[in-house]
């Protein structure tokens, strides 16, 4: 059985999410993230069906995209943190 995760694409955000949607859009974000689609990533789409998640969880990678921490250390650090969260997205 696959789950399946309702999702909220941008051109239909609205109020917060819109938003939030924008301020990520705002940030720095490496071309390999970039979907091919145009709309936000889905690991950001996931978090549609709430705005405030969506803008606390981005928020601490928000905040180390700006550090001078070379982007192959900053997804090593993330990815740290997930197993250790024990978070296997």
């Amino acid at each position: 059985m696959v789950a399946w995760l309702t999702t909220v694409p941008k051109a239909q955000a609205t109020g917060a999410l819109a938003e939030a949607y924008a301020a990520m859009d705002n940030r720095p974000m490496p071309p390999v993230y970039l979907p091919p689609h145009g709309d936000a990533a889905g690991i950001i789409r996931a978090h549609s069906l709430d705005a405030e998640l969506l803008r606390r969880t981005f928020g601490v990678s928000g905040a180390l995209a700006t550090t001078s921490l070379p982007w192959p250390d900053r997804e090593l650090l993330a990815s740290v943190t997930s197993r250790t969260n024990q978070c296997f997205y």
